[in-house]
């Protein structure tokens, strides 16, 4: 029997891709030479909003896999459809990323296999790295959260703590991945460091939590209809405290600021509080905004392809406005290049949807031409096997 499609993912998928191309375009204009101080103020209010893309998409990953597997799974047909849907793409994409980076003399064919491992073929990539190593542990992960599961209430939030705390320890003092690096490798290689830096260690709490979530979905609902209003009034100073963290080090004069246990808490409590606000703004457009659901349903497929061929997108777009429009507000500037980069990403994937076998780069077999021809059509989680 076929699970109900849980739409809040449609909406958070296509948050975390902008998201994700906000933090390329604000985070690399920000205090660039030339730009303006008060400009440079808002590009990082924008980057820091924009912070929490790669917690949510990694929480969303770990509700989504959980959903879809709370019944016994089959390890063929899992990373069968993986290998095909996620891990191909990402080879298909480095590589045509690597060839766009070699024209602006980024990038290089010197260890292509030690690329893909380490996520290094170009800056965005790293987190595939990432990722797919959940993806290659995750049947041990879902064997232990059945066991987690069977516990009485007291010990899964106690769990639950623990990783939380055990999470701020390794947040505080993950220099100890260039220790390791030392270990195992004595002198590593660029990628072989960087293979270790990207542990998903260093995200694992969001999929903790996404589990949580999924096992606790309807009171999780509930809880965030009840609680909006204060789960905003938590969001603000926390993302007040990130800004202010991020902006310091440019003013005048500016006292150091120690980055510690205290920082390491406020900073995951900001990403989660931030996704749960998400995930109730997801509610409301849902039951709310039809039309502006539907459009995020006819583009969530493609935010996996859209994230791989972005960086493509955005190069060329910052590229011909500087040769043929060149603005000099960096503020206006990068407002321009992010919007651009959004709408033709996304228009892109959606036309390559409609070549032969383009679910194999592109991780959906979902195809443009149903959301022009069949708006009414029921998305079904099946069109869509690959990342989220």
């Amino acid at each position: 029997m076929q699970k109900e499609h849980i739409k809040e993912l449609d909406v958070l998928r296509m948050i975390g891709f902008v998201f994700v191309v906000a933090q390329h375009v604000f985070g690399a204009y920000a205090w660039r030479a030339g730009a303006g101080f008060s400009e440079s103020l808002i590009l990082n209010l924008f980057y820091v909003i924009a912070q929490p893309a790669v917690p949510m998409f990694v929480l969303v990953t770990a509700i989504s896999l959980f959903y879809n597997h709370t019944e016994r799974i089959n390890i063929l047909t899992f990373y069968k459809k993986r290998i095909l849907y996620i891990f191909l793409p990402y080879v298909i994409w480095s590589i045509i990323n690597i060839m766009d980076a070699k024209l602006y003399g980024q990038a290089s064919f010197d260890n292509f296999i030690g690329q893909l491992a380490a996520g290094t073929g170009r800056y965005h990539l790293w987190y595939m790295s990432m990722i797919l190593r959940i993806y290659l542990f995750f049947p041990l992960i879902l064997w232990l959260s059945k066991h987690i599961q069977k516990l009485p209430k007291f010990y899964k939030v106690g769990f639950l703590l623990i990783c939380f705390v055990l999470y701020l320890i390794l947040l505080k003092n993950n220099g100890v991945t260039l220790l390791i690096g030392k270990r195992l490798f004595n002198t590593p290689t660029y990628n072989e460091q960087m293979f270790i830096d990207r542990t998903p260690l260093l995200w694992s709490i969001y999929f903790v939590v996404g589990a949580y979530v999924i096992f606790g979905y309807p009171n999780l609902i509930a809880l965030l209809q009840r609680y909006r209003k204060l789960i905003l009034l938590t969001y603000i100073p926390l993302l007040l405290y990130i800004y202010y963290i991020q902006i310091n080090p440019h003013f005048p004069g500016h006292k150091y600021i120690t980055i510690g246990y205290l920082y390491c808490f406020l900073k995951v409590s900001y990403m989660i509080v931030s996704i749960l606000m998400l995930y109730s703004l997801a509610s409301y457009v849902i039951s709310q905004k039809p039309k502006l659901y539907r459009l995020f349903k006819e583009t969530s497929p493609y935010s996996y392809s859209a994230y791989l061929a972005h960086v493509i997108v955005l190069q060329a777009v910052a590229m011909e406005l500087d040769k043929v429009y060149p603005i000099k507000s960096f503020l206006v500037l990068s407002l321009l290049i992010y919007i651009l980069t959004i709408i033709l990403t996304v228009k892109l994937v959606q036309l390559l949807s409609l070549f032969p076998f383009s679910k194999y780069f592109l991780g959906t077999s979902y195809k443009y031409y149903r959301s022009i021809f069949t708006k009414g059509m029921k998305y079904s989680s099946r069109n869509n096997p690959g990342m989220y």
